[in-house]
C-alpha cells in the first residue's frame, strides 16, 4: 500500500470513528458530527467511493445502538438526506479563498435544513404519528424544530472544527514542502 492510500485509509477510519462515537455519545438529540464528516470526505476523498461509502458507514455502525427507524422510508430517507454534505463537500474541492469559504459556509447550513424538511415531510407521509392535513404536516414540522436547531448547532460546530484541522494540516504541509525545498 503506498502512502497516499495509507493516508486515505487513515482518514477514512478516523473520520468513521469520529461519525459513529459522535452519534453515539452526543449531548443532545441530532448534535452530531455526521453531516460534518460526510462534508469533510466528499472534500477530502480524491475517489468518490470512500466519500460515499463514510455516512452509509457512519449511519449503519452508529444505528447498532441507536433506536431503529420505525419504518423503511424514513430509514432511506435519513441516508438519502445525507447525500447532500457528500455533494456540497465535492463541490467545494476546486474552490480557493472566499469561494471556498462560501461552500463551507452553505455547509454549515444547508445539510440540516435539507435533512429537516426531507425527513420531517417523509415521516408524515409514511407514518400515522400525524394526520394527513396541511395541520398535520405543520404539527410535523413544529415537533422536528429542537431536532434541527440541534442539528444545525452540530453542523455548525463540528465542521468549524474540521475546516480549522483541515487549515492547519494544510499550512502545515506547505510548511514541510518549503524546508524540503531548500
Amino acid at each position: 500500500m503506498n502512502r497516499d492510500n495509507l493516508r486515505e485509509l487513515t482518514v477514512f477510519v478516523l473520520l468513521l470513528a469520529i461519525g459513529v462515537i459522535g452519534r453515539w455519545y452526543a449531548p443532545a438529540w441530532n448534535f452530531t458530527p455526521l453531516a460534518a464528516v460526510t462534508v469533510v470526505g466528499g472534500y477530502y476523498f480524491r475517489q468518490l467511493l470512500p466519500a460515499v461509502l463514510l455516512p452509509i458507514g457512519v449511519l449503519t455502525v452508529s444505528n447498532i445502538l441507536l433506536p431503529s427507524y420505525s419504518f423503511w422510508q424514513v430509514h432511506l430517507a435519513v441516508y438519502t438526506a445525507m447525500l447532500l454534505p457528500l455533494v456540497l463537500g465535492r463541490a467545494s474541492r476546486g474552490a480557493e479563498g472566499w469561494h471556498q469559504a462560501k461552500y463551507f459556509a452553505i455547509c454549515g447550513f444547508l445539510p440540516a435544513t435539507v435533512f429537516y424538511i426531507f425527513t420531517n415531510f417523509v415521516h408524515w407521509a409514511v407514518t400515522p404519528d400525524y394526520a394527513k392535513s396541511v395541520a398535520g404536516l405543520v404539527n410535523c414540522y413544529v415537533a422536528g424544530l429542537p431536532f434541527y436547531r440541534w442539528m444545525l448547532a452540530g453542523d455548525l460546530f463540528f465542521l468549524g472544527i474540521f475546516v480549522g484541522c483541515l487549515a492547519i494540516a494544510r499550512s502545515l504541509a506547505r510548511q514541510s514542502s518549503a524546508k524540503r525545498a531548500l
